[in-house]
């Protein structure tokens, strides 16, 4: 995850906009719709979870989040492309030169 310099320093206290919304309702609610839509109890990806803290504190923070449902179902759709990128070059037959 890349974070904006301005968070560095408040990420080490505790008061980043990512803390801050890894301990809100939304992130719980996101969190919950996650696993639901990854297969109920198994825990989520690291991946998939790093998806949603790449975009939605700062659109939590400025009051533009979709509802938790929504950012969930915006994270997987992204995650899942990505999945199937990666399968597609691991499965991508090597040339042998």
């Amino acid at each position: 995850m890349d974070l904006h310099p301005d968070d560095h320093e408040e990420l080490l206290n505790g008061n980043s906009t990512l803390e801050k919304w890894r301990r809100s309702d939304h992130a719980f609610e996101v969190a919950e719709e996650l696993m639901r839509m990854h297969g109920g109890s198994v825990p989520m990806s690291e991946l998939l979870w790093l998806g949603a803290e790449a975009w939605l504190p700062r659109q939590w923070r400025a009051g533009r989040a979709p509802e938790p449902i929504a950012a969930a179902v915006q994270v997987f759709n992204r995650w899942r492309k990505l999945e199937e990128r990666r399968l597609e070059r691991r499965n991508r037959p090597t040339d042998p030169a």
